[in-house]
Formats: C-alpha cells, sequence, structure tokens
C-alpha cells in the first residue's frame, strides 16, 4: 500500500482524532445520566449486553478491551446494583454469562432516550446546511472506522 501522506500529515491527523472524543462530550455531554453513579465503562459494556443478549465474561472484556479481572470487577458492581445477571452456560458450566436484568435493560432504555433528546436539543442550535455537513461528516468517519482492524487487548 501507498502512502500518501507522510508522518507529519498522519501525527496531525491523528492528535485531531484525539481531540474528538473530548469535543463530543463537552458539547453533547456523556450518554450517561449524570445524577447517575455508573461509569462510562459500565454503560457501554451495558449497552454491548443489550445488543447481544447474554456475553461471557471473556467475550464482553475482549469487546471492551478490558482485562479479565477488571471486567469481574465491573460486572460485580453492575450485579450488585442489580442491573446485570450472571450464569453459567448450558453447554458448558465453566463458563460465566451475563446478561442485563430487566432493571438494567429499563436503565439503558431510560438513558438512551435521555441522552438522544439531549442531542436533538443541542444539534437543534445548528443551521440546516451544518446540520446537513455533520451528518455527512460523521457518516464519513464511521465509514473510514469500519475500515480499520479492531484493536486487540493486548496493543493496549
Amino acid at each position: 500500500m501507498n502512502r500518501i501522506m507522510d508522518d507529519s500529515q498522519l501525527r496531525a491527523l491523528a492528535e485531531n482524532i484525539n481531540s474528538i472524543k473530548p469535543l463530543f462530550y463537552k458539547t453533547l455531554g456523556k450518554p450517561v445520566a449524570m445524577n447517575s453513579d455508573i461509569t462510562a465503562g459500565a454503560y457501554y459494556a451495558m449497552l454491548y449486553l443489550k445488543k447481544h443478549d447474554a456475553l461471557s465474561m471473556s467475550d464482553l472484556g475482549k469487546t471492551l478491551l478490558i482485562s479479565k479481572p477488571n471486567v469481574t470487577a465491573l460486572i460485580n458492581k453492575l450485579i450488585a446494583k442489580g442491573l446485570v445477571l450472571r450464569q453459567s452456560d448450558k453447554q458448558d458450566r465453566r463458563i460465566v454469562m451475563v446478561k442485563l436484568s430487566a432493571k438494567g435493560t429499563k436503565f439503558i432504555e431510560k438513558n438512551q432516550e435521555n441522552y438522544l433528546n439531549q442531542t436533538i436539543k443541542r444539534l437543534m442550535s445548528l443551521s440546516e446546511s451544518e446540520l446537513k455537513l455533520f451528518s455527512i461528516s460523521l457518516q464519513n468517519v464511521s465509514d473510514v472506522l469500519k475500515k480499520l482492524p479492531p484493536i486487540e487487548l493486548n496493543e493496549i
């Protein structure tokens, strides 16, 4: 593959990428309710569980790029709050599966709705042309990110 950008251009691009996430949080807020004691990591774990029903602790850790001891601690906290359930795999009892509880599902749905409403309210301050440009830009970023290989836990 031929590189079109030199190292300094790639570095500038990487710096721009790193500046976007905090800017999103600063302008649109975090998806977790501010009055909640749920961390962003726990929230993303719950979102992933909602999307995939039940997952093994190992698969959840790989997805979230966190070690087994850390995923265990995270899940234990969510279980203590009644947001997640732990169960043995039906085929292999050595495998521990986790899934959202009814309370966890309700929490995620409420927070997602609140965050979407908050985001829409913030976006309403933009003009129609700015909204179109922003939408196209986000789609372009999404398309490019989907072409990159996923990060592995051992790369962090």
